[in-house]
């Protein structure tokens, strides 16, 4: 059951012994959270507890019911109130009245019955409260954050009072599950609602399948370190309860409080900024500005170097090589940079990189999920990406191992690394230890053309990768790729590719 927590502010101690006796709370789905003997006591009382329903004398010294009441609604409209008093005087009656305030009770009539007849008015008042008002404050929230440019400003999208059931303090999460696959985004929110805002004055609002924002009511009282253990601490809860409930990690990142309504979304923003630095951290992080590590500035450079070399290792069936370094690129150099642009550059020059290698015989399931990872690498970090592009290395070692015998394998392999140099059917038959007619036909059957002739188009297509760089000459390019002579090169890539090598194309 669902508790309504319950503050009693009376300077009398006799008085507030009665009343802690008249019903048995817990029972009927309150507690006493707190008592204080005058309204400045109850006000900072109510900061930090933030109460369900506050019940009080009007007449107490250092300051009076009505004066804390007011102060009490500016920070939370929707708490609800029992006014006390031992005088039959209307005037209280009337302003109470006018803060909205109806219930109003005479200490010598208060009794259990009337006690729990209140206490339960209000909290059905609550409910209903919390039912029709969530979803047009749920609404407002995500028109705000969404900015609708139909409207001049944000400021024609709700007010604090409309939005939030608090003024002041206020904290901003940005968060979203670490693996959404099969999850009710409707069971997720209903769970955070009942099992971690139960406690907490908060609104919580979905922005996309990947991401949810929540703000909550932070006490004007706490200072910047308290602030930063109290909102860590509410992150982690929230973290244990998904796991919990779900079986699943959250990544949460935790914005700038702010303290008046105008900050929202300056605030939103930085948040979500730094929520969308979760790709180049493990899953079931808690993200603060504070706590990163300085970004590393990587050039560009380096990066195309890097997916040149891989190329170049998947060329050459070199996989193992190629897993290493995705894994490298991936979990080191990136996660320095912490530059979301240049990882979706990465993860898209990847993707054309495997749709070049013959793909076409693999499980379709593989090939879907490549043709997906455009649209689901933003919710992947870059660990469970350089999982996802190993495996896919993997599987083109398993198409190559199921395609070719192990002694053409080893054969092809070691002409991809020395094809510069000058390789002969003689040489293949010796590392093969078969005779040069066996290598020939057992070449040509499983790869399709006969060994001289592979050779060739290997030399070629690796001629027409350097000269598309633009950064070699001809005779550099001939003599990088194994000819002797630039003439005989020239004439057989003129015969393979229709174009000579000095054409602008390349």
């Amino acid at each position: 059951m669902e508790m309504m927590k319950v503050i009693l502010v009376e300077d009398e101690d006799i008085v507030r012994e009665d009343i802690r006796r008249l019903i048995d709370w817990e029972r009927q789905g309150f507690v006493i959270a707190a008592e204080a003997r005058n309204g400045g006591e109850g006000l900072a009382l109510f900061h930090e507890i933030n109460p369900d329903i506050v019940i009080t004398d009007i007449k107490m010294p250092v300051m009076g019911g009505l004066d804390m009441v007011k102060e009490m609604i500016k920070k939370q409209p929707d708490t609800k109130f029992i006014l006390l008093t031992a005088y039959g005087d209307f005037d209280f009656a009337r302003e109470a009245i006018k803060l909205g305030i109806g219930s109003y009770v005479l200490k010598h009539e208060l009794d259990g019955s009337l006690l729990l007849e209140e206490l339960n008015k209000l909290k059905q008042r609550l409910h209903e409260e919390k039912s029709t008002g969530h979803l047009a404050r749920m609404g407002l929230l995500r028109m705000r954050l969404k900015r609708n440019p139909g409207l001049e400003s944000a400021e024609d999208i709700g007010q604090p009072g409309h939005i939030f059931r608090w003024e002041g303090k206020t904290g901003v999460f940005v968060f979203g599950l670490d693996d959404e696959a099969g999850m009710d985004k409707r069971e997720l929110m209903e769970c955070i609602h009942t099992r971690v805002l139960a406690d907490t004055a908060g609104e919580l609002v979905d922005l996309s399948d990947h991401m949810y924002v929540m703000f909550i009511r932070v006490s004007e009282q706490s200072s910047e370190r308290k602030t930063y253990e109290m909102t860590n601490e509410f992150a982690s809860r929230m973290q244990s309860q998904i796991a919990k409930t779900f079986g699943r990690t959250a990544t949460v990142a935790i914005g700038p409080v702010f303290h008046h309504f105008r900050e929202l979304e300056a605030s939103f923003q930085k948040t979500k900024e730094l929520f969308s630095l979760r790709v180049f951290s493990k899953e079931g992080s808690i993200l603060t500005a504070i706590q990163l590590p300085q970004a590393v500035t990587i050039p560009p450079a380096f990066v195309t170097g890097a997916l040149s070399e891989l190329r170049e290792r998947l060329a050459h069936r070199q996989y193992d090589q190629a897993k290493a370094q995705l894994q490298q690129l991936f979990t080191r150099d990136l996660v320095l940079a912490q530059n979301v642009s240049m990882l979706r550059n990465v993860v898209m020059e990847l993707i054309r990189m495997f749709h070049e290698r013959d793909i076409s015989n693999l499980n379709p399931a593989v090939i879907e999920s490549l043709e997906q990872l455009p649209d689901v690498h933003q919710s992947l970090n870059v660990y469970r990406l350089a999982e996802r592009f190993k495996r896919l290395v993997e599987l083109l070692e398993e198409q190559l191992n199921a395609k070719y015998s192990k002694k053409i394998r080893e054969l092809l392999q070691y002409i991809h690394e020395n094809y510069q140099g000058d390789i002969t059917l003689n040489q293949a038959a010796d590392r093969l230890g078969f005779s040069i007619i066996y290598t020939s036909q057992l070449f040509k059957k499983e790869v399709g053309v006969p060994f001289v002739a592979y050779i060739t188009r290997y030399r070629i297509e690796k001629a027409k990768a350097l000269l598309e760089t633009g950064k070699y000459k001809v005779y550099e390019v001939s003599e990088m790729v194994g000819y002797q002579t630039v003439p005989y090169f020239c004439k057989t890539f003129k015969r393979l590719t229709g174009k000579n090598p000095g054409d602008l194309n390349y």
